[in-house]
């Protein structure tokens, strides 16, 4: 963390240093950009690009000044709360208005947009079903005209469709006829010129675009196979040309069958000047055609809620942006296109528009795109007259818009003058609470806050005088909370003291203990004690309750146990010594008379103490300590315990558990035996008796008494570690040390509970035989 905060502090070091000369070296590069952005040699050049780069300097330079003037305003302007909410006001005033204004242009710009091509492509639409009926009816009435067989009546055929034709200018204007008939039965082979053809000469209705196909030209293969077709087609400049423009039209294809004759008709209606005048006469629109219908893999036409997009394609191919001239060039390998925004496919010259994008089929393939189709110019004057028009419904929602504005702007200055009242009270107050806050660090707590408000303000500063009126008492709590502190640190010394602190040496065993407290002092408790070489007494026990009550107890129950254990390593000595002497006295006697031998009379042994015997001495130390126990403490105050006594020469363990968890004994072949033998818990009946068992450790068996701390440790999820995952530690690791196993035991129960505050005080001793 320290050497990340100095990195931190040279990299502003540098940055110091550097930017005043990065400042001054971005401001030249930006003038220079200014003169030159606008030249071919820019666009076009190496010098471009190298600006590119330039220009990331200049974004950098510009943002890190921000940066420090934002910082810089922040500091000097924005200190005083009165000023942030003055500010804070003015944005939340000011900025809906903004924020509404510009919706309503953005939403209104792309609701226009798509107003515009909505009435256009209603019209074309109209137009190319117009086409198709006319088809239908041509081709039908056609068929009907057919001589039975030959090609008798041509002549009269196609002056009857000359006629045809003409009566449909008006409606579709431009409109041309090609007709496929067969001599005899079967289809019309429509790969070869139409036998029929008929179209307009007139300039005017002479369709847009370079290509001069013939109508009667032979049908595409992909519209060969097809019954019935109609839809806004396209045919795409020459590959080899410049030309960007398309020939666009509106076109139907249907057939006609009576019998076994059938006869194929192509009805068109090219985008000419008069179709052009009459979309403009029926939409109120300046409609430019503007057909793209270059066939290159570079452009491609995205339509989204904006409106429409040009964009650039694979690698190789790159665009040139020529903003003066109001052209677009795009080069794909040897083929350059260039695409004019000055003037449409008419001539006519275009200013500032929208593009409208059509769905289109390329008449060589068949393939449907979108393409941009045509221009018309933006004029939010004629579309708030398309959408509101003349009549009294337009008129109504023109004046519920303007009062509509006139309420909101009233409300708004309302709200402003509203900001200004709130800023004044808040402000008071607040400052009244900042020079309070200054007789507190001085240690005055008497200062109070003149309270006026019954808002949350007056509640705040009510709130302030009741915390400098409990400060002084907080204060004197935590002296007296310190001082236990430290008492319960004494404490947890005095009771580590009281933990054996020297291990028993055994020949044949291994024996350790280890207690962790859940609250500084524990109520657990553990002991050995050497009764005599080769004989140790252990326990553990668990005094109900924690801290500093159950760690009285625990003393106390410590030194009950330490007590009977002294009584009987004295017991076994008296005894030791008095067989002694009996042994000496009947060796003497002899060569005594024969009366002698009842004066000696015999020493008494304790209860179940003759010689090295102590059948019953671990039952009557548990009796020992829960009679003191009784004497000393409240009923309310027991303990479980564990006490056994272990002969290192014999291996033989006595035991008695007085309502604690069973010890668990595990074997050196894998077998498990809980020791349960015992009665109630100490402390709490002064009349309890105990019972003793007894059993002898094999090499290499384990036994491990444990606290309830262990077995009922949770984990985060709630589920208890219990006694059966703690026996099958023990035995898979039972060839360890005692130590080893001791220190696994309390990893293990760590990763069960994830690091979590223990809630029970923690303790295990472990006995192994080797």
């Amino acid at each position: 963390m320290g050497s990340l905060k100095q990195t931190s502090e040279r990299a502003r070091a540098w940055l110091r240093r550097v930017m005043p000369r990065a400042g001054v070296l971005s401001a030249a590069l930006l003038v220079v950009w200014l003169l030159v952005h606008n030249s071919r040699f820019y666009r076009e050049g190496f010098a471009g690009r190298l600006f590119t780069v330039a220009l990331l300097l200049i974004y950098f330079t510009a943002a890190y000044y921000g940066f420090i003037g934002l910082r810089w305003l922040k500091r000097r302007v924005m200190w005083r709360v009165r000023r942030r909410l003055v500010i804070t006001y003015l944005f939340v005033g000011l900025t809906p208005i903004v924020l509404l204004i510009t919706l309503a242009a953005m939403v209104g710009f792309v609701g226009l947009s798509q107003v515009m091509t909505r009435i256009v492509r209603v019209q074309l639409v109209d137009k190319e079903t117009q086409a198709h009926a006319n088809a239908r009816t041509l081709a039908e009435a056609f068929l009907q005209r057919l001589p039975p067989s030959g090609d008798g009546g041509a002549t009269a055929q196609q002056a009857w469709l000359d006629e045809r034709v003409a009566l449909l200018q008006p409606s579709l204007p431009g409109a041309r006829v090609a007709v496929w008939s067969a001599a005899g039965a079967g289809r019309p082979d429509e790969s070869k010129p139409a036998q029929f053809a008929s179209e307009p000469h007139d300039e005017r209705v002479r369709g847009v675009g370079g290509d001069r196909t013939p109508i009667g030209a032979p049908l595409p293969a992909w519209l060969r196979a097809l019954d019935e077709w109609r839809g806004f087609a396209y045919l795409p400049p020459p590959a080899s040309s410049t030309e960007a423009f398309g020939t666009p039209s509106m076109r139907a294809f249907v057939r006609a069958r009576a019998g076994d004759r059938e006869v194929s008709l192509l009805f068109v209606v090219p985008v000419s000047r008069v179709l052009v005048e009459q979309l403009r006469l029926n939409t109120d629109l300046q409609v430019h055609p503007f057909f793209l219908g270059a066939d290159i893999a570079a452009v491609r036409f995205n339509r989204d809620w904006w409106g429409s997009s040009i964009s650039i394609g694979p690698p190789g191919v790159r665009q040139i942006n020529r903003e003066e001239e109001r052209q677009i060039e795009i080069a794909a390998g040897a083929r350059r296109v260039v695409i004019d925004f000055r003037r449409d496919q008419l001539g006519d010259e275009v200013n500032t528009s929208s593009m409208i994008v059509l769905p289109a089929t390329s008449w060589t393939d068949g393939a449907v795109s979108q393409r941009g189709a045509f221009l018309c110019k933006f004029s939010a004057l004629a579309m708030a007259n398309q959408l509101f028009g003349e009549n009294d419904l337009g008129k109504f929602f023109q004046g519920t818009i303007v009062l509509v504005a006139v309420v909101f702007l009233i409300l708004e200055l309302l709200a402003l003058l509203s900001a200004a009242w709130l800023t004044r009270a808040v402000t008071g107050t607040v400052h009244k609470l900042h020079r309070a806050t200054g007789f507190i660090k001085r240690g005055d707590f008497s200062h109070r806050v003149r309270v006026r408000s019954r808002d949350q303000l007056g509640e705040l500063a009510g709130a302030f005088n009741d915390m400098s009126a409990n400060i002084e008492s907080l204060l004197q709590e935590r002296v007296k909370h310190e001082r236990l502190e430290r008492e319960v640190e004494i404490a947890a010394d005095v009771q580590a003291q009281l933990f054996p602190r020297k291990v028993p040496w055994l020949r044949a065993a291994e024996i350790v203990g280890e207690c962790r407290a859940a609250r500084g002092v524990a109520g657990d408790y553990y002991d050995y004690v050497e009764i005599a070489p080769g004989l140790v007494a252990f326990a553990l026990g668990d005094v109900a309750g924690k801290g500093i009550s159950a760690a009285l107890v625990m003393s106390n129950l410590q030194a009950s146990l330490r007590a009977q254990a002294t009584i009987l390593s004295e017991r076994m000595r008296a005894a030791s010594r008095a067989a002694a002497a009996a042994t000496l006295g009947g060796a003497s006697g002899q060569g005594s008379s024969s009366g002698s031998s009842g004066s000696g009379g015999g020493v008494e042994m304790p209860c179940g103490v003759t010689g090295l015997d102590i059948s019953c001495a671990v039952e009557q130390m548990a009796a020992s300590i829960n009679e003191q126990l009784c004497h000393s403490t409240d009923s309310n105050r027991f303990a479980t315990l564990f006490i056994a006594l272990y002969d290192d020469d014999s291996r033989l363990l006595r035991y008695t558990n007085a309502g604690h968890n069973s010890a668990l004994l595990i074997r050196a072949g894998g077998a498990i035996e809980h020791l349960t033998e015992g009665g109630t818990v100490v402390g709490a009946f002064e009349w309890a008796r105990y019972a003793e068992a007894s059993t002898t450790l094999e090499r290499d068996d384990v036994l491990v008494v444990y606290s309830d701390g262990i077995s009922e440790a949770d984990n985060p999820r709630g589920a208890e570690y219990t006694e059966h995952r703690l026996a099958h530690l023990v035995r898979k690791n039972r060839d360890k040390t005692a130590d080893e196993i001791r220190r696994l035991i309390f990893t293990e129960v760590d990763n069960w509970t994830g690091g979590q505050e223990r809630d029970d005080d923690q303790t295990v001793v472990i006995l192994k035989s080797y």
